[in-house]
């Protein structure tokens, strides 16, 4: 029997349709972050900072929100929150099928600490949420000529000196929006490459993840089965992850399209659509269903329940450093190079479920007893025919005519896997017949040698792909070492030196490669590179001339090669280079840039303004194109657009980096101009200044420099290497310790602790400014004599800054000196009430000096607000109650100790974290069964060691002194010292310390 049956879902006019979009403010419940850290942290995410501060008190907050809607669908942008999508709805029933939070809620989560749940994320550049992901980014609204309404978001990381830009874009007549992301790297080094989406969906409604694949992997690599795992359990099905830990799938082993969830008791959707190649990756993450991952449900939101995110990456996982050692390594972003995809987000409504899907439509075939069951939701007005094919037997064909939203429901008799079928609307295959598994490799081979030159040489060149260059260098050198004609290892190394403004020596290196291979294309780049520093213009023609013969390097190497006829003012020389390098890659934008800068050179205004219109057509927040736009036109209005759409958070490196570039191509008015436009800010006037000497305007420059020192050196973090030269001549020009001091910086930043280590020698004592010392501490921290008097002058500076006594604390601490520690800690958190890592530190220091009733005391009374996976908290809450049993047990308060013993394997959730499952409390029952012992109550006792020998988590893995407390359990006997002496040499930490106890308390 069959039988056909339409839904119409919406009450709409299909002649009525359109797309709105408008920019309003928004008025939501904040609990806001605060506290920047004052204390560059040169690294792998430098120059960006740290927020310290979070709040259990919300306020309301106003909020800039862009806002998209048309006949089906409406969404939200926060651009003052990364760019965020904040939550998207299906209108008919209101329903939220990207997750809304009603409330800001920040937390500290990601790598600068504040991150907001919910919404669709946009992460680019390097490991975990972007450094954008809860700052202002730049943004700008746009109606299309074919009637759709698009809200352009981006940012540049400033860590890799990349841009990205996401159109966010709805049409009057899709039951989807889009987002089309594309990311830039117009440098001319190899930086890090990293992606996804992270996208919130609310978990409660048996919510089902279909997510099409054979296995998952994790953050290191390592894969496991998918959907069902090793123990039975259908891990797609969000209630059956109701074990373990917090779970992250990066599904695999099938090259779909799309990815879904269904909540099946609402019998409502989402889909997710991007082909294969745009989006490889697909991932699940699941907060742990027990207490653990379940508190963040209200330290994240207040209303709108539990959360998963569905994410989308450009690689197969979010690779961890431990992932180099299996098939999936980091990848490197390639000079010069941009990437692009298409994203396709959407409700699904009304089809029982979800098996495939398209931007034409979503698909649920499924065999149900005898009957062959299809339910077709339209995404898009169709009038098209479905056919459902077995081989090229039709099974079915229909002719429909159907809106967006409407349901198309049909069945045919047929039993069997639907796997092979082959579903088709007109001549598009929306689902193709075949299981298509892949038989990708997910192992690295066992006999693999990392100690060869070529492990050595992957290890170096992944660590380089982490911005970890540092690492890197070590194993570069060994495999340099091993074979010192290896020619990737001296191209990597060179890229490395240059990185760190080391050009002579990085020149050298890409040398020594040429003289084995003339041709390799990294050594010619890297070479011609470092020749452009070092004043050899002919290698500079050479290199990059011998480097475009490669496909991978032909478009950087054919632009740079144009940059060196511009730095000469030759511009119809440059005109051929840059047409070349457009061929070899028309998404060149620096290339593109460059067109405009030799057409308005040439004296060719209405072919620059062409260009221009048609970069800003493509990229509207293009602030080179808009300065071109400025300088061609001359107008006040063109500037002011300029201006006003730099509204990403540190606006003043927009404008440095804009007139570095210009510098750079010795357009040095240009460079003038944009800077004359810039905020204040010490590299701002000193570039200013340096800029205005190159053109023999000194009194002006010295004016600037003057400037430059007077403002305040208050999260002032330099961070490119031509910033170096620049320091350098303010310090002939105007001797003093800021240039130094942000020299320091830089030179730590680019691995030279050794330098970076006599600049802040050369400083003394005349810094008046407290981060000096701090940083300064922190650079020296294995030499005492720098270390101590660089605290305790902070400290004397600023005694009332948390950051001066916590770390002058912490020092006390590692030099075994508790008491110093304990005071200071002590005042620290009276003069900081509310701060509850303070209270922490004070309780940790109570703990340390031995007293503890009154850290658990002060623990009592603590609430904290927890880092992710982050447990310190309960682990000090553990520890004392564990020690101070045992001081119990020493005045023979054998009961009070019991009682101690039992409250620490309690998980207090104001501590900020939840009871895990299976928690391993063995270490606290074998104390508890001694205690029983002398209570002499066998039974409890014997209950407690039992607990020691049958202890198993089947999903997690388990504390190695743990087990062995086991092990000794079933073969020691009852003898406690004897178990406890046998595990000391295996303890570290927390455990060493209660097991030296015990022992003090077991003497014969």
């Amino acid at each position: 029997m069959r039988y056909l049956l339409l839904f119409l879902l919406l009450s709409v006019s299909a002649f009525a349709q359109q797309a709105r979009i408008q920019e309003t403010t928004r008025t939501l419940t904040t609990y806001p972050y605060s506290d920047p850290d004052p204390v560059a942290r040169p690294g792998r995410f430098y120059p960006y900072f740290r927020f310290d501060g979070y709040t259990d008190r919300g306020r309301p907050q106003p909020w800039k929100m862009v806002e998209l809607e048309n006949d089906y669908i409406r969404l939200a942008v926060m651009p003052e929150i990364g760019g965020k999508v904040w939550g998207a709805y299906e209108k008919s029933q209101e329903f939220p099928f990207v997750y809304f939070n009603h409330v800001v809620k920040f937390r500290d989560v990601a790598m600068r600490g504040a991150w907001t749940s919910g919404g669709i994320e946009f992460n680019f550049g390097d490991f975990g949420h972007a450094p954008t992901t809860s700052t202002p980014v730049d943004y700008v609204t746009r109606t299309n000529p074919d009637g759709s309404v698009s809200c352009f978001i981006g940012a540049t990381d400033w860590s890799s000196r990349t841009t990205w830009r996401v159109e966010i874009n709805l049409a009057p007549d899709k039951a989807y929006f889009t987002t089309r992301s594309w990311w830039t790297n117009d440098t001319p080094l190899e930086t890090s490459y990293y992606h996804w989406t992270n996208a919130g969906f609310r978990a409660t409604g048996n919510l089902e993840f279909v997510f099409p694949g054979t296995h998952y992997i994790g953050h290191e690599g390592q894969a496991a089965p998918w959907p069902v795992d090793s123990a039975g359990r259908k891990l797609s099905l969000y209630e059956q992850n109701n074990f373990g830990s917090y779970k992250s799938y990066h599904v695999m082993g099938k090259p779909t399209d799309f990815y879904g969830a269904y909540w099946h008791r609402d019998d409502l959707g989402f889909g997710h659509y991007s082909p294969y190649f745009g989006k490889m990756g697909k991932k699940v993450w699941v907060w742990g269903l027990s207490r653990q991952g379940m508190i963040w449900e209200k330290l994240l939101s207040d209303t709108d329940g539990q959360y998963v995110e569905l994410q989308s990456g450009r690689l197969f996982n979010q690779a961890a450093p431990e992932s180099m050692y299996s098939p999936f390594k980091h990848v490197g972003f390639a000079p010069y190079t941009t990437d692009s995809w298409t994203e396709y987000w959407f409700p699904v409504r009304r089809t029982r479920g979800l098996t495939q899907a398209s931007p034409r439509g979503a698909l649920n075939l499924r065999v149900e007893g005898e009957w062959l069951k299809i339910d077709w939701m339209a995404l898009e007005p169709q009038s098209d025919t479905l056919r459902v094919l077995d081989g090229e037997k039709p099974l079915l064909s229909r002719r429909l005519t159907l809106r967006p939203m409407e349901v198309f429901r049909d069945s045919v008799r047929r039993s069997g896997d639907p796997e092979p079928l082959t579903v088709k609307l007109g001549s598009e295959i929306v689902k193709p017949g075949g299981s298509f598994a892949l038989d990708r490799p997910l192992q690295t081979p066992a006999g693999f040698d990392w100690q060869s030159e070529y492990g050595l040489l992957l290890r170096g060149t992944d660590l380089m792909r982490q911005r970890n260059d540092a690492e890197a260098e070590t194993y570069l050198n060994q495999a340099i070492q091993k074979n010192p004609s290896l020619v990737p290892a001296l191209s990597r190394m060179a890229a490395i030196r240059y990185r760190q403004g080391a050009y002579e020596e990085a020149r050298t290196l890409a040398g020594r490669a040429l003289a084995v291979d003339t041709y390799d294309p990294e050594a010619n780049f890297y070479r011609a590179l470092a020749s452009e520093k070092t004043g050899h213009e002919a290698d500079v023609k050479d290199g990059f001339s011998a480097a475009a013969l490669s496909p991978v390097f032909r478009s950087g190497a054919l632009l740079r090669l144009a940059y060196q006829a511009v730095r000469q003012r030759d511009w119809s020389r440059a005109q051929e280079p840059v047409g070349q390098s457009l061929q070899a890659n028309p998404q060149n934008e620096a290339a593109r840039n460059l067109a405009v800068v030799l057409a308005r050179k040439q004296g060719k205004s209405e072919v620059a303004k062409a260009l221009i219109q048609e970069q800003l057509t493509r990229d509207p927040l293009n602030h080179a194109a808009r300065f071109e736009k400025y300088l061609n036109s001359g107008k006040e209005e063109d500037k002011q657009e300029f201006v006003g759409l730099i509204r990403q958070e540190l606006p003043q490196e927009t404008y440095l980096e804009l007139a570095i570039h210009y510098a750079g191509l010795h357009l040095t008015d240009e460079a003038l101009r944009v800077l004359a436009l810039a905020p204040a800010h010490p590299m701002v006037q000193i570039w200013q200044a340096h800029l205005l000497d190159r053109t023999g305007q000194r009194e002006a420059a010295m004016k600037g420099l003057e400037a430059a020192l007077k403002a305040s050196p208050a999260m002032v973090f330099p961070f490119r290497p031509e910033t170096a030269g620049v320091l350098a001549w303010a310090q002939q020009r105007r001797p003093d310790w800021k240039w130094r001091y942000y020299e320091a910086l830089l030179r730590r930043q680019l691995n030279q602790p050794e330098r970076a280590k006599a600049l802040f020698a050369e400083c003394g004592d005349e810094p008046d400014f407290m981060p000096f010392y701090l940083a300064k501490a922190e650079l020296f921290e294995s030499d005492s004599a720098v270390v101590l008097p660089a605290l305790e002058k902070a400290y004397r500076m600023e005694p009332s800054s948390w950051r001066t006594g916590f770390r002058l604390g912490r020092y006390y601490v590692d030099r075994k000196q508790p008491a110093k520690a304990l005071a200071l800690a002590e005042t620290n958190s009276r003069a900081h009430p509310d701060n509850a890592v303070l209270g922490l530190e004070y309780a940790r220091m109570l703990r340390l000096n031995g007293r503890y009733a009154e850290a658990l005391a002060l623990l009592a009374r603590l609430s904290m607000l927890p880092a992710e996976g982050a447990t310190d908290a309960h682990g000090l809450f553990r520890e004392t109650n564990l020690l101070y049993a045992l001081e119990q047990m020493k005045a023979r308060k054998w009961k009070e100790a019991v009682r101690y013993l039992q409250a620490a394997e309690t998980w207090p959730e104001r501590l900020g974290s939840g009871e895990p499952y299976f928690p391993d409390n063995r270490l606290t029952r074998f104390l508890t069964a001694y205690a029983f012992d002398q209570l002499k109550n066998r039974k409890e006792a014997e209950k407690n060691f039992a607990y020691l020998q049958t202890y198993r988590n089947p999903d997690e893995p388990t504390d190695p002194l743990n087990n062995r407390l086991s092990v000794l359990a079933k073969s020691a006997g009852r003898d406690y010292r004897r178990i406890a002496e046998r595990l000391l040499p295996d303890a570290k930490g927390r455990a060493a310390e209660v097991l030296k106890a015990f022992l003090t308390l077991t003497t014969p």
